[in-house]
């Protein structure tokens, strides 16, 4: 649409709707919107332009562009929106940002890594611009793909009823946005061919390295062409589905969680199990997740598998769960109590980060090498069959964030390799009949989720290869006395 023009696109109107429908943003409010460049961000841009221009709503725009520095081309991409954002008389901030260094000082995945520095980003520059709502381009498509993954994750209920389409930013009172939740990508594509729009294509998006690529390029099309040609906004119906029964769950076990979660310290939460005796098993599990969640750990992590597990142990005499970020829930008579674990540990004996290629050398003189490789049906056999000591290879496409090394902690519980459910490290050593020097140079290999491999002993069924893997890690670990081959 012409600055002028009196007409009104069916999409901007689609977007007014799903505005007024959610109360997304207030008419005269101040929004940062976030530009990546691309299709979706420059249509949700053009669209909010329109609306701001309406009396009734009168919305003031910052543009905002983060370079997350990942490619050649990214200095074009920020240029092109600072460009778009001129033209249009529109103020924006654009900064730039080493995301791969980042990643590997946090010890995070890349995909972790952006999204968080992102959401920081938009978040500065909301609070400069005196914004309370920060506008993102994320739409159907996007929220298909999210239940597929969350789903595909163990998510628990509230994790696989999909994107909000608003929720405040981390601790502050600023609104995260999304007006395009509702729109389709297709209907986003015609809309800019409709309007004339140029935008920016990254061509990463193509490929299906990263999970939620995979899932768009490879994943989701199988379906729609296999199972139902409308497969992906199944899913989001789905989706909301979940959300709606999570709300109505949480209405029905809030005043039962109040009554039997206390937070004795900040990082510590307990559970008191007498009230929950007559509770169904989905309210308890509700109760479970916020207590973990009020403890410190993110949402993001608590899996419905964790869930599991701590039912489990209110159920029977099992002691601890390692559960994510490294806490620990324990059982005490009638009550179960949630905690970072304690470590104390040396400088020498603190996690260190793998290196996705190369070796380490740990404190005690043994190596660790990683090296990473496709997956080969006849390489992977021949290792089988020769089963050389200290030698693994693990599924790198079950792998979460980044591989550190530590020593084992008291607690720890992982599942191995050919046994049936999970086992403390202590109960498996106990059980191999290793001497004490042998346990003590046992080391941890583990991912954002847990342990992966007890090294040199046996890994983790989560990461066991099978045969639709496609990437491998082959990790070697030495102990001191072996020579290193060149």
């Amino acid at each position: 649409m012409e600055d002028g023009s009196t007409e009104t696109d069916v999409l901007v109107d689609a977007v007014a709707g799903f505005i007024d429908t959610h109360e997304l943003i207030a008419p005269g409010a101040r929004l940062v919107v976030g530009v990546s460049g691309g299709c979706d961000s420059v249509a949700g841009l053009a669209i909010l332009r329109q609306l701001a221009r309406c009396e009734n709503r009168a919305y003031e725009l910052t543009v905002a562009h983060l370079d997350h520095a990942l490619r050649d081309e990214s200095p074009d991409d920020a240029a092109f929106v600072g460009d778009l954002a001129k033209r249009w008389d529109l103020p924006c901030a654009i900064e730039r940002i080493d995301i791969a260094a980042l990643a590997a000082e946090r010890s995070l995945s890349l995909e972790t890594a952006a999204r968080m520095v992102r959401y920081e980003f938009l978040q500065r520059i909301a609070d400069q611009a005196g914004a309370k709502y920060i506008a993102v381009a994320h739409h159907a498509d996007d929220n298909a793909e999210t239940i597929c993954h969350r789903i595909f994750r163990g998510s628990h209920l509230r994790g696989a009823g999909g994107i909000q389409a608003s929720r405040t930013l981390g601790r502050s009172e600023t609104l995260l946005v999304r007006p395009l939740l509702n729109c389709r990508r297709s209907d986003i594509e015609a809309f800019c061919a409709r309007e004339n729009l140029t935008f920016r294509t990254d061509p990463t998006n193509a490929r299906s390295d990263f999970t939620r690529n995979f899932i768009r390029n490879e994943l989701l099309p199988l379906v729609k062409r296999r199972i139902n040609p409308e497969g992906d906004m199944a899913l989001v119906r789905l989706g909301k589905a979940l959300a709606d029964a999570e709300e109505f769950i949480a209405s029905q076990a809030s005043d039962i969680a109040a009554g039997s979660i206390r937070r004795d310290r900040p990082g510590q939460t307990v559970i008191d199990l007498r009230p929950l005796d007559s509770v169904h098993r989905t309210i308890r599990g509700w109760i479970f997740r916020e207590a973990m969640e009020l403890a410190g750990i993110a949402s993001g992590k608590v899996s419905a598998g964790k869930l599991e597990e701590l039912s489990a142990l209110a159920d029977n005499d099992a002691r601890t769960v390692n559960l994510p970020d490294n806490f620990v829930a324990r059982r005490r008579e009638h009550t179960i109590i949630i905690a970072a674990a304690v470590e104390p540990e040396t400088p020498a004996e603190a996690p260190i980060i793998l290196p996705e290629c190369g070796q380490t050398v740990l404190p005690s003189g043994a190596t660790i090498a990683c090296e990473p490789m496709e997956f080969d049906a006849e390489l992977f056999q021949a290792h089988c069959r020769r089963n050389p000591s200290g030698v693994e290879l693990l599924n790198a496409d079950m792998i979460r964030g980044r591989l550190v090394c530590r020593p084992r902690r008291p607690g720890d519980r992982f599942r191995p390799l050919g046994l049936d459910g999970s086992q403390t490290v202590s109960d498996f050593l106990t059980n191999s009949n290793l001497d004490r020097k042998a346990r003590d140079g046992v080391r941890c290999v583990c991912d954002d989720e847990g342990i992966v491999y007890l090294a040199p002993l046996r890994i983790d069924q989560r990461v066991k290869v099978a045969p639709d893997s496609r990437r491998l890690i082959r990790i070697e670990v030495k102990a001191p006395s072996e020579p290193t081959e060149p």
